[in-house]
């Protein structure tokens, strides 16, 4: 989707089979307006079935050419930034900013329901007052009714706050438009836009100085996109020619900003108005600043410079007397910046900075109102690492609305806001966070994220900003007063380190490789010494723990009381209940009709069956005597708490990656389920794999105990998805194959490669956005959550469970797990929704309603005269070739009979109703396009009798009705049928009698 400012500039829609997508069930309409297209079912699972089966193509528009090289440009300016960063004492002062959009807050279980008639609409939403005015203007022009005839009722005041304006305008403006077509009620779920990408900023020209020290006028900022809030979705498709922006940025500045190009389309920016404004302050207090170090003069000398007398320039006074900011000369700026740079690498470095904003609120009656912010910063850079910390922190707002009598507010070192600036130096580490808002996060220097509204300060009323809650990475989200926090930060790193950094939130990696390159902070010895220090403690670490590791005999860990449970918070316990969901502990620790987490179930393996064991807190036959340290034991090392090495089959090689506050959680939330006295039956496997001892070696060969490690090339999002990935998801576990040991096979040809799994085939994941039937970042998603792709299929089997845990996860760690899933290293750039491209989507071909099966000359080879030569026409002559090709005909004929008694009803697109649930699409079923047939055949056999979700219904098993020979036919017809381009399985026989005999 590309939007120029004033029209809609992406793909147009060119075809869409309606009259198909009508037939599905449960469709109550199916709805098109210009570009615009919408499914209204009875539930949620039929609409999306509905939806993915509309086989839209879209085309480029004309311009395609002018709007790729927009995209190119944009592509080269962010290749450049790792270069800006990196080399800042040259002149770079036509560098780009980037401000990093944060990522929205989630929406997980919220929506909107819009009832919508010619002359009214009636909305209810989470929509808070500051939303208001945005989602009447967008709905008002939407279907051109006035704003009073727009009610608007806020349906859950708690949490609209947390989220963000355009993930409700656009679910809003989608259920207007499906409301007023399908003349009903229309309930639309929000959802959170996955990538909201960045706002970047650039001076239209390098900054030059006059030889007497003066400045020239200060440059224009350029951006490569529209500078306004966009409209929302349904508008941009339904009025492509009359989409205007909703609102304007209101920051007042000597930096005006220009559109580049603004005749071409540029990608959407899921930036809200706040963020454009703190963008704008955050480039040009940046700029005013590199000015000053130009010149040099004292920063805040030089923006008292460029003030007029007035309210700006009297806080900056205050500001400057508060702060007790006193100027250096030039020289002496020089040679503390000298003496920091060569001693800095042990003591740290200091600097600060000071940045400030302007705005200007227009009223409907002519009058405006100015509020003005600034910020002194002060912060210590530790050269090693990069790491940041701001270590004080002096904030001034000055409001007409604060009282007639106009007067500023100082804070120093105000705690909320403190914490709020620390969060813009948030690095990946934050992947062990389950999903908390963004006001409960902790900040990457350790200080818990203020959960509850500043007060409000020195008779600042509702509108100083100080009232509103203070968003982790969305610093602009609580109104003026911290919109030149980054700017303030930025400076006073450069400063402290004269390392210019220009991407918001800051990336520490980019620092640290700064000031490690030549000329950087510590003599080449000291350099030496560091590093080799680190690399002799790192190796000394390592050895310790391999011997700890291969030494056969454990020490046995002495039992507890118990510990006392009274001490674990309400917090604890839940994310401790994440982590035990994410993990699908109860799968694998509840026995077929046993209670949950007793223990029993038996799990078959190459070497035996291995029970597993009692985790509840039964002192007697349970975890109840546990300490941490033997639980931290058994889950990271895979030893007992008496000492006897546990089988990987429990999987801690995964486990051990957890981090120790997820490990403590999740401990916590063991200790307070209830006991359960249980003796599950004794693992006992015949010899050698019965000398436990001997697990030792094999850990010392396969295990790796070593926390996650978050890579800093990767956003957050791909860390969280990797951590919940490797570790306590234990994915690999299924998905990728094993040695003759029982070992996951190394490599990253093998990682997550495809495996198996109690009789089911584990595909694999690794090239899951380029196989045969590509998953889309949307479908993954779905999937995951709901069990359900309509171009994919039904989980089933193993994998059902799975999806029971994980609907009990975040919406943002699903999401996360897709993320890495489709980005794996190595894996191509996975698409981002369905039906991209020019492509018809995948699925129409399973909307046919003809019932004749699509036989080609590769499914079914035709048996004609042609086929031998006359004289050999008899039946006792005909070539053992020839009879082959008649019995596959044959058992396509009759596999064809048995799908329309048996299968047709569910699975063809116009058979009749809905019976049991969804009907799930065969063409693109991932099991009929499978290397193996053994997931198609446990679904004939067995069915589906546990679903991953109760929506998607059950399918009866087939194992009692149908031989195997009848078994064979219908997988061989399906594969001709559904999958013609692949060739047919020839082991199929083999594999109906290993499962069924498994079963019995």
């Amino acid at each position: 989707m590309l939007w120029d400012g004033r029209r809609y500039g992406g793909a147009r829609l060119q075809t869409v089979d309606m009259a198909r997508a009508q037939a599905l069930p449960g469709v109550v309409q199916v709805v098109t307006q210009v570009h615009f297209v919408g499914v209204v079912a009875v539930s949620a699972i039929l609409a999306r079935q509905a939806l993915d089966g509309l086989g839209a193509c879209w085309q480029s528009p004309p311009s395609s050419a002018q709007y790729a090289a927009a995209a190119e440009d944009a592509s080269a300016v962010e290749t450049a930034l790792d270069g800006a960063a990196s080399d800042d004492t040259a002149p770079t002062e036509a560098a780009p900013y980037v401000w990093h959009v944060a990522e929205h807050s989630v929406t997980e279980g919220l929506g909107v329901t819009v009832w919508c008639t010619s002359s009214h609409a009636t909305v209810w939403a989470p929509c808070p007052a500051s939303y208001r005015s945005v989602l009447q203007e967008d709905l008002g022009r939407l279907l051109s009714l006035p704003g009073h005839r727009i009610t608007l009722v806020d349906i859950d005041p708690g949490r609209s706050l947390d989220l963000h304006i355009l993930d409700v305008l656009d679910a809003v403006a989608d259920a207007v438009l499906l409301s007023r077509a399908a003349a009903q009620p229309v309930h639309v779920a929000i959802q959170r836009d996955p990538v909201p990408g960045d706002i970047v900023l650039s001076p239209d020209a390098p900054v030059a100085y006059e030889i007497e020290g003066d400045a020239t006028a200060p440059p224009r900022l350029l951006s490569s996109q529209p500078w306004g809030l966009r409209p929302s979705r349904a508008r941009l498709l339904s009025q492509p020619t009359q989409a205007d922006p909703v609102a304007a940025p209101r920051v007042q500045g000597i930096n005006p900003i220009r559109q580049v190009a603004a005749d071409a389309a540029s990608p959407l920016t899921q930036a809200c108005i706040a963020e454009f404004e703190a963008m704008h302050v955050f480039a040009q207090e940046s700029l005013l600043d590199e000015q000053a170090a130009r010149l040099g003069i004292d920063p805040l000398a030089h923006r008292l410079a460029q003030l007029p007398a007035g309210p700006g320039r009297a806080l900056t006074e205050r500001m400057v007397e508060q702060a007790s900011w006193q100027a250096l000369p030039p020289q002496e700026q020089a040679q503390r910046a000298v003496a920091r740079r060569d001693h800095g690498a042990e003591t740290g470095l200091r600097g600060r900075g000071y940045a400030a904003a302007h705005v200007r609120d227009e009223h409907a009656d002519g009058s405006t109102t100015d509020t003005w912010s600034a910020w002194v910063v002060e912060v210590e850079v530790m050269p090693a690492t990069g790491t940041v910390d701001v270590t004080r922190l002096v904030v001034g707002h000055d409001s007409q609305s604060l009282q007639q009598a106009r007067q500023a507010a100082i804070h120093d070192q105000h705690p909320q806001l403190l914490d709020a600036a620390r969060r813009l130096l948030a690095a990946p580490s934050q992947f062990d966070d389950w999903g908390a808002t963004a006001a409960q996060r902790t900040s990457s220097s350790g200080s818990q994220a203020a959960s509850h509204d500043l007060m409000p300060v020195q008779g600042a009323d509702q509108n100083t900003g100080l009232t509103r809650r203070v968003e982790q990475g969305q610093l602009a989200l609580d109104g003026v007063v911290t919109l030149p926090a980054a700017a303030a930060i930025a400076n006073a790193i450069f400063d402290a380190t004269g390392v210019r950094l220009r991407q918001v939130p800051f990336n520490t990696e980019h620092l640290r490789d700064a000031l490690a390159a030549p000329g950087a902070p510590s003599s080449p010895a000291r350099r030496w010494w560091r590093r080799g220090g680190l690399w002799l403690a790192a190796g000394a670490s390592t050895v310790a723990g391999l011997m700890t590791m291969a030494w056969p005999v454990k020490p046995a860990i002495a039992p507890t009381t118990g510990p006392d449970v009274s001490l674990y918070s309400a917090a604890a316990i839940e994310r401790g209940r994440l982590v035990a969901a994410a993990g699908d502990c109860v799968v694998c620790h509840t026995a077929p009709g046993g209670k949950e987490n007793a223990g029993g179930l038996g799990l078959d393996t190459p070497f035996g069956t291995i029970y597993t064991t009692n985790i509840t807190p039964d002192n007697e036959t349970g975890i109840g005597q546990w300490s941490y340290r033997a639980f931290e034991r058994a889950m990271r090392e895979g030893v007992h708490r008496d000492g006897r090495q546990l089988y990987p089959a429990f999987p801690y090689t995964a486990f051990a990656k957890i981090t120790d506050a997820d490990m403590q959680a999740l401990y916590a939330y063991m200790m307070v389920q209830p006991p359960v006295r249980s003796e599950p039956p004794k693992t006992a496997l015949a010899f050698p794999y019965n000398v436990r001892p001997a697990m030792a070696g094999w850990n010392l060969l396969f295990h790796d105990n070593r926390v996650y490690e978050p890579d800093p090339t990767q956003t957050l999002a791909w860390n969280r998805g990797a951590y919940l990935v490797q570790g306590v998801g234990h994915c690999a576990a299924c998905h990728s194959p094993r040695n003759a040991l029982g070992a996951e096979k190394t490599g990253v040809q093998n990682y997550l490669a495809g495996g198996e799994a109690e009789g089911w085939a584990a595909p694999a994941l690794d090239q899951l956005a380029t196989g045969k039937v590509p998953w889309t970042s949307d479908e993954l998603f779905q999937y995951l959550r709901t069990g359900y792709s309509a171009n994919h299929g039904v989980a089933a089997g193993p994998m059902a469970p799975v999806i029971h845990g994980l609907a009990e996860l975040p919406e943002s760690d699903v999401r996360a797990i897709g993320t890495y899933l489709l980005n794996l290293p190595g894996s191509p750039v996975a698409r981002t929704s369905s039906g991209e491209g020019n492509a018809p989507a995948p699925a129409i071909n399973a909307l046919t309603s003809d019932l004749t099966p699509a036989r080609t000359p590769e499914s079914t080879p035709k048996l004609t005269s042609e086929s031998t030569p006359a004289s050999a026409l008899s039946l006792a002559a005909l070539t053992p070739a020839v009879s082959s090709t008649q019995r596959l005909f044959e058992g396509h004929a009759q596999g064809e009979r048995i799908y329309q008694n048996a299968c047709a009803v569910c699975h063809e697109a116009a058979a009749g109703p809905t019976l049991f649930g969804v009907k799930p699409l065969l063409a693109t079923n991932t099991n009929l396009h499978a290397a193996t047939p053994d997931n198609l055949v446990q679904v004939i056999l067995h069915g589906i009798q546990t679903p991953a979700n109760d929506d998607l219904g059950y399918m009866p098993g087939f194992k009692d009705s149908l031989d195997d020979q009848q078994v064979q036919n219908l997988v061989g017809y399906l594969r001709a049928r559904f999958a013609p381009q692949e060739s047919e399985w020839a082991d199929s026989m083999a594999v109906i009698g290993r499962i069924r005999s498994q079963s019995q």
